[in-house]
C-alpha cells in the first residue's frame, strides 16, 4: 500500500504554519529547479489562494527540487502538501528528503483531476545511507514516469516528541488490534508482545545490553528515540508482521523472513520461544542491528550488512556463548570454499551460515585480537570506506588484506582449540 491522500488521518496531523511554499508571490517558482520539462507559478488551478506551481515532465526519472527545506526538522512530525495531478491516468512519485550523511524517501501515489492531500509522518520514511533528520538539505520530488502536476501548499507538520519512530498507540492498533498485548518502556527501548513473557524483564537486558556495547565499542553518544522490538506469540505470526510492516509503512514488498529474527530501518521483529524465554538471545541481536546502524552509522551500499551481523553476533555471544561456535569455526576454516573476506566487499546481503560465521569470527578477532586497540580508527576507516572491509582495514592496522586475513584465521583456529 503506498501513501495516498488521508494515508495518515486528517484530525491526527492538523494543519501546519508557517507554510514552506504556498506559491502566492510572483517570483514563488524560483525557489524550485528541475533537471527536464517546465515549471512555473500559475494561477489555476490552485488549492488555496492565487498560485500553486505547475510541474511537466517528459520523461521519467526527473526530478523537481526545492531548496527551502533545511535545518534540524525533529520537531516536527510529518510533510504535507496538495497535489493536483493533470491527464487521466494515476501516477506514482517518490518524495525524497536530502540530508547530511544520506537521504529519506518515500513513495506516494497521486489520482487524475482530484487535490490530494499528501502527509507523510517522518517514521514513515526510508531510508539511503545515514542521513539525520537534525540536517536536512532540501528535498525533490521524483517522477516515475512523463506527467503533468501541480502543487500547493507545502508545509512541515508540528509536533511530536519522536517523529522518528511510529507512536506506540498506532503501532498497537496495526499490529495487535485485539489489545491482547503487554508493553514494557525504558529509556531506550520498547518492547510490544502478545507472546506469554515479561516485557520488562526484556528492556532490562537491552538495557544492560547497551551498557555492555557502550563499554566495549567506546560509544557514548545518546540513542535520540527508543528502539522499537516487536515480539509475536509465533513464528508464523511474526513473519506476516514484518510483511506488514514492510509494505503499511514503507511501502515495500517484503519476502517472509525465513531468520529467527528480522530488523529493518526503525523496526525489529521476533517470536517467542518457551525454552529460552526473555533471554533468548535472539532479542538481544535484532536490538542490536538497530544499535549499530544508529550509533555507528554504518550504512554503506558496499558491503554494510557484514560488520552489524558480526558486531549483533559478537554482542550475542558476550552474553549467551553461541552453541558450537568453535567447533563450526574449526570445521569451516578447515573446508577450502569458505568465505573468504574480499567477499565481503561486493556483497550487499549475509545469505549463509558460513557468511554470518565468518563476520563473527573476523570482529571478534578485531575487537579481541591484536589489533583491538586500534578499534576506533577502523571504525573511521569503515565510515571513509563505506563499510569497505579489505580498504579499511589498511588503513586502520596498515597490513595487506592476505596477511590481515592469514592473521586471522590464525588467532581463530587458536581460539577455537581453547577448552
Amino acid at each position: 500500500m503506498r501513501t495516498l491522500c488521508a494515508l495518515v488521518a486528517a484530525a491526527s496531523l492538523a494543519s501546519a504554519e508557517p507554510l514552506l511554499a504556498d506559491f502566492e508571490a510572483p517570483d514563488a517558482a524560483t525557489a524550485w529547479t528541475a533537471d527536464a520539462g517546465e515549471w512555473a507559478r500559475v494561477a489555476a488551478p490552485a488549492r488555496s489562494g492565487t498560485g500553486a506551481l505547475r510541474w511537466k515532465t517528459p520523461k521519467e526519472g526527473t526530478k523537481l527540487q526545492f531548496s527551502g527545506l533545511k535545518g534540524d526538522l525533529t520537531k516536527n512530525r510529518a510533510i504535507r502538501f496538495f497535489a493536483w495531478l493533470e491527464g487521466t491516468v494515476d501516477r506514482d512519485l517518490t518524495l525524497r528528503v536530502h540530508s547530511k550523511g544520506g537521504d529519506f524517501w518515500r513513495r506516494f501515489s497521486l489520482r487524475p483531476q482530484v487535490w490530494s492531500e499528501i502527509v507523510i509522518p517522518f517514521y514513515q520514511f526510508r531510508e539511503d545511507a545515514s542521513p539525520d533528520w537534525r540536517k536536512a538539505e532540501g528535498l525533490e520530488i521524483v517522477a516515475r514516469k512523463p506527467l503533468s502536476v501541480v502543487l500547493d501548499d507545502l508545509a512541515l507538520v508540528e509536533g511530536g516528541n519522536l517523529p522518528q519512530i511510529e507512536p506506540s498507540p498506532a503501532l498497537v492498533e496495526r499490529i495487535f488490534p485485539s489489545g491482547e498485548l503487554k508493553v514494557a518502556m525504558s529509556d531506550n527501548f520498547r518492547v510490544f508482545t502478545d507472546a506469554p513473557l515479561e516485557p520488562s524483564a526484556i528492556t532490562d537486558r537491552l538495557e544492560e545490553g547497551l551498557a555492555r556495547f557502550r563499554k566495549v565499542l567506546g560509544v557514548e553518544d545518546p540513542l535520540e528515540w527508543p528502539v522499537t522490538l516487536v515480539i509475536r506469540r509465533t513464528k508464523e505470526e511474526y513473519q506476516a508482521t514484518a510483511v506488514e510492516t514492510s509494505r503499511d509503512i514503507y511501502g515495500g514488498e517484503l519476502a517472509a523472513p525465513q531468520a529467527g529474527g528480522f530488523t529493518f530501518y526503525e523496526y525489529s521483529f521476533t517470536s517467542y520461544d518457551e525454552k529460552a524465554g526473555a533471554t533468548r538471545p535472539v532479542f538481544l541481536h535484532e536490538a542490536c542491528h538497530q544499535l549499530v546502524s544508529r550509533l555507528l552509522k554504518f550504512r554503506g551500499a558496499n558491503g554494510a550488512m557484514w560488520i552489524e551481523e558480526g558486531l549483533c553476533y559478537f554482542m550475542q555471544n558476550e552474553f549467551t556463548p553461541i552453541e558450537n561456535a568453535k567447533e563450526e569455526a574449526l570445521k569451516m576454516l578447515a573446508n577450502e570454499k569458505r568465505p573468504r573476506l574480499a567477499s565481503f566487499d561486493a556483497r550487499q546481503r549475509i545469505d549463509s551460515g558460513a557468511e554470518n560465521l565468518t563476520a563473527f569470527l573476523v570482529t571478534h578477532y578485531i575487537l579481541k585480537g591484536p589489533h583491538a586497540d586500534k578499534w576506533k580508527d577502523f571504525v573511521e576507516a569503515l565510515r571513509e570506506n563505506d563499510t569497505n572491509l579489505v580498504k579499511a582495514v589498511e588503513d586502520a592496522f596498515g597490513v595487506k588484506p592476505e596477511t590481515f586475513e592469514k592473521e586471522y584465521e590464525e588467532y581463530t583456529i587458536k581460539w577455537a582449540a581453547e577448552k
